[in-house]
């Protein structure tokens, strides 16, 4: 099921480095150092999808980092809504 990672350019790594202690500091350095990996790997599309489609909550998966992929869902939601975002309902309403 997960035979893309076989490929990930991340395998053999140290996983801490892709599960940063925080956002500022170290733990950015060490989220752009994991992104980094990520930038070259060739299975980064599959890793990215299978973080969504898991709702993994913590770490970098195909380059992208928590707060991204929380960014991402929330715009996703928000673009398959029937009337679009909230408060576009039209130009009609009074």
């Amino acid at each position: 099921m997960l035979t893309w990672l076989d490929n990930a350019g991340c395998r053999g790594l140290d996983t801490e480095l892709f599960f940063p202690a925080g956002p500022k500091g170290p733990g950015r350095r060490q989220a752009d150092e994991a992104k980094s990996v990520c930038k070259t790997c060739p299975v980064r599309r599959q890793c990215a999808s299978w973080a969504f489609a898991t709702a993994q909550e913590y770490g970098i998966w195909g380059g992208i980092d928590e707060e991204e992929r929380v960014l991402a869902s929330r715009r996703r939601r928000l673009s398959t809504r029937p009337n679009g975002p909230a408060g576009k309902k039209g130009t009609d309403s009074v």
